[in-house]
């Protein structure tokens, strides 16, 4: 195949860190190339030179055969590289058409042509079987139509190549197929595609060749056919990963918690579940179902038109996320950048938010701060150069890391993990579902939201699968399969019918 892009003995440092070591790496024409690897392997760093967000310290870069250098991401666009980040890249308030046509507007007559920019969107949006009013602002719609809204946007520049950064962590079953529809009909005429995803599933089925990374350094670059998930895993984490999901079945304890019959202010219905002492209970169902808001019910957020809710057998009437604290109820949340942590904050200053109350009213205690992160640190083997370094600059497994480590400090009795291990490397997936595993053979509950069905198989010990709304079916540990899961959150099989 055509080579579109060579990087040759590419290295990059930062004060104290070395990102990206020797690297040499090529993408073809008409062909998918998975680059993989844990968090903090350099895959972010390589995409940025790649983007021209960074300069590499040393090494060469040939685009289309010619030496280049990609000054700064417009360089890189006139080029013909785009991304699709794993964050959402949107303005909120301009409208569907208005993103897709941002700084490239089409125009008639030396006036914006809306119809034809109008036109154009639902074509591109159409593609992904999705159906909407391109005039609204995206603020309007859900998270996963954001994701593919950016998607046409990045399409519609006619790129030469397209890098997909976790592009299918917050999509449905079927939107990832449809994702992945289009991204084989991008092949089909000639654009390069380089796909990052810590979902090794996806790399069998979308990618022709494999790059893994580790610790900043090319381990090696494979055909993709034939590569089974064991030895990937091997490559990435430098050991032998043969079980994903280790736990330490214990005899559950008292009811922790309880929700009879919930009506919500955001429309979910007849919501019953318990979580007890000793166990990790699943909440399943597609993007949509309404998980996130039966969590959002037990802090307070979402308000409880009827029925109850119990904590330790006593009432509980949550107007705050607070009220949940002060009970022993914290959140590890999805959006770990937004709802987690303050990014310009310190490792230290973010582990120790959560508690600094507990050890000073109006004085600020560094000693004590220090302590807190150290011991987080430690256990949660958080990969960092010093527990002041600013938390954006961490990977995103070693950010959840943090996350975990401010909830840990709390000493909740019940943690509801929303997508624990989204964005998040197989070897830190395997670190945090072992703290998880931990805390529960220690007496604590953890109710986990998770579009991982693997996740939630290997970890739960019973499931509640949510559909439309509803909670339709609980499963025990015996009848915990994929497949089972799968039929009831499509709504395929109806509570009733087991």
């Amino acid at each position: 195949m055509d080579e579109i892009i060579r990087l040759e003995h590419i290295s990059k440092r930062f004060t104290g860190v070395t990102a990206l070591s020797d690297v040499s790496i090529a993408f073809s024409k008409g062909e998918v190339h998975a680059l993989v690897g844990e968090n903090g392997a350099g895959k972010s760093t390589l995409i940025k030179i790649l983007l021209g967000a960074h300069q590499p310290t040393e090494g060469k870069i040939y685009f289309e055969g010619k030496e280049t250098v990609i000054e700064n991401p417009e360089m890189g666009s006139l080029l013909g590289i785009e991304g699709v980040h794993q964050e959402l890249m949107l303005v909120p308030y301009l409208s569907v058409s208005g993103n897709i046509f941002l700084n490239r507007e089409k125009k008639k007559k030396k006036l914006f042509d809306i119809k034809g920019m109008n036109e154009r969107s639902r074509e591109l949006l159409g593609a992904f079987s999705i159906s909407i009013d391109v005039t609204k602002p995206v603020k309007n719609y859900s998270a996963s139509i954001w994701k593919m809204i950016d998607i046409a946007r990045v399409i519609n520049q006619d790129p030469k190549l397209i890098i997909f950064d976790e592009p299918t962590a917050i999509l449905s079953e079927r939107e990832v197929e449809c994702l992945f529809e289009n991204i084989r009909r991008l092949k089909e005429k000639g654009i390069a595609i380089v796909y990052i995803s810590h979902r090794l599933n996806e790399i069998g089925q979308i990618a022709d060749k494999v790059t893994v990374l580790r610790d900043g350094h090319l381990i090696g670059t494979r055909d993709a056919e034939g590569l089974g998930n064991d030895e990937l895993v091997k490559m990435m984490v430098g050991r032998d990963v043969s079980k994903y999901y280790c736990r330490t079945r214990v005899e559950r304890g008292r009811e922790l918690i309880k929700l009879d019959g919930l009506s919500l202010k955001k429309g979910q219905k007849d919501i019953s579940l318990s979580v007890h002492e000793g166990e990790i209970v699943g909440l399943a169902g597609l993007v949509g179902s309404g998980r996130s808001e039966v969590a959002e019910a037990i802090l307070g957020i979402n308000p409880v038109l009827s029925g109850s809710i119990e904590y330790k057998g006593k009432e509980f009437h949550p107007k705050s996320p607070s009220d949940g604290i002060k009970k022993g109820i914290y959140l590890v949340p999805e959006n770990r950048k937004y709802q987690g942590l303050i990014l310009r904050f310190s490792v230290a200053n973010n582990i120790a938010l959560s508690v600094f109350g507990r050890w000073s009213r109006f004085f600020y205690k560094e000693k004590e701060e220090s302590l807190v992160a150290s011991r987080e640190i430690k256990k949660l083997s958080i990969k960092t150069p010093s527990e002041k370094q600013a938390v954006r600059n961490l990977s995103g497994g070693n950010q959840q890391k943090v996350v975990i480590g401010k909830a840990l400090e709390t000493n909740a009795e019940l943690l509801i993990f929303d997508e624990p291990s989204v964005g998040v490397d197989v070897g830190a997936k395997e670190e945090i579902h072992n703290h998880m595993d931990s805390f529960v053979a220690s007496g604590g509950g953890i109710l986990m939201i998770s579009s991982d069905l693997p996740e939630v198989v290997g970890m739960c010990d019973r499931v509640y699968v949510m559909y439309e709304g509803r909670i339709v079916k609980e499963l025990s540990v015996c009848d915990v399969s994929d497949s089972n899961i799968a039929e009831y959150m499509l709504g395929s099989k109806k509570g009733e019918d087991a």
